[in-house]
């Protein structure tokens, strides 16, 4: 039986690149819970458990064009160290901002030189393929209310906008990894 648009899926999983884990939910923590179809997780993620079953585990391969992208070198560009004078900039430094339709993005700080910046606003696992251990937990139909908001009962008090966390990119805020929701 195959997942279907808008189910509520939730996995354990482990993520790993190069063998480095970069993220996972084993052992006794919660298990992940996304609503299937809408892009809150990666597309090679997504596509490969399609066909899986509560209770089924695989190990996944996926592509860095299916996973943070491929690699882009016009996505470097230099900027005056004046206009980030008021930071303490350190190589490998990852800042947040804003693109030009407000949503959040990631930039590294890949160079300092004398008079300007060089920034990477590839992810900081943009060219990498990513290997999955994965196990379906649960897979069910969403309820009206997830449906109207696009998200798995299990996410929506830390999606509250009473003070809780406000997700991006493709992970959580402060975690490089991204394998989570966006």
């Amino acid at each position: 039986m195959a997942i279907t648009q808008d189910q509520i899926v939730a996995i354990k999983y482990k993520a790993s690149v190069d063998s480095d884990i970069i993220d996972q939910n084993m052992g006794d923590e919660a298990p992940l819970f996304f609503m299937y179809g809408r892009g809150q997780m990666m597309p090679g993620l997504e596509s490969r458990i399609a066909e899986m079953n509560i209770g089924d585990s695989s190990d996944l391969e996926i592509p860095a064009s299916e996973a943070y992208g491929d690699y882009n070198p016009e996505a470097v560009q230099s900027v005056p160290k004046e206009h980030l004078a008021h930071l303490e900039l350190h190589e490998g430094m990852v800042l947040q901002g804003q693109d030009e339709n407000g949503q959040p993005v990631m930039v590294v700080v890949k160079e300092i030189q004398d008079d300007t910046v060089i920034m990477d606003h590839n992810h900081p696992l943009a060219g990498k393929d990513v290997s999955f251990s994965v196990t379906i937990e649960e897979i069910r139909d969403p309820s009206p209310e997830e449906l109207e908001m696009g998200l798995a009962a299990e996410n929506q008090q830390e999606h509250d906008h009473s003070g809780g966390c406000c997700g991006g990119g493709k992970g959580d805020e402060g975690d490089e990894s991204g394998c989570g929701c966006h």
